[in-house]
């Protein structure tokens, strides 16, 4: 990872390929707190919409490559809040991590109650698989 940040530069918006400077202001009309970061291969960009934290990555054609968002339960599918909730009903969802392509989104749902740390992947359909649970100090 610190390899990545070295040969990434951060920069303002003026410094962007216009193809994809213009994408996304097309996709993402509401966003504030906008930081670009260029990579040989891509730009990434980092911003909040709607209270929900993002990081997008496109190629430097303006191609949509992958995203991330950052936010609480209220924003999840329902069809994904019910069957967690279902499963787990002894727990809270402290926070979601999704992380999507052009094929496939993924939810990381941190889940906690008085003694441990839970993290369940669910993917778009509702399959799930718990992959760190952790005790609480």
């Amino acid at each position: 990872m610190i390899a990545l940040i070295n040969h990434a530069s951060a920069f303002n918006a003026e410094k962007v390929n216009e193809k994809v400077l213009n994408v996304f202001k097309k996709t993402f009309p509401l966003a504030q707190q906008v930081s670009w970061q260029e990579f040989s291969d891509r730009y990434m960009v980092h911003f909040t919409e709607n209270n929900i934290q993002v990081v997008v990555d496109y190629d430097k054609d303006g191609n949509y490559l992958q995203s991330k968002r950052y936010y609480q339960e209220d924003n999840l599918p329902i069809n994904i809040l019910y069957k967690v909730r279902k499963k787990f009903s002894g727990k809270k969802i402290f926070g979601v991590t999704e992380l999507s392509t052009e094929i496939s989104t993924i939810y990381y749902i941190k889940l906690e109650d008085n003694q441990n740390w839970t993290t369940v992947k669910v993917d778009a359909y509702g399959s799930m698989e718990v992959v760190d649970e952790y005790q609480k100090a």
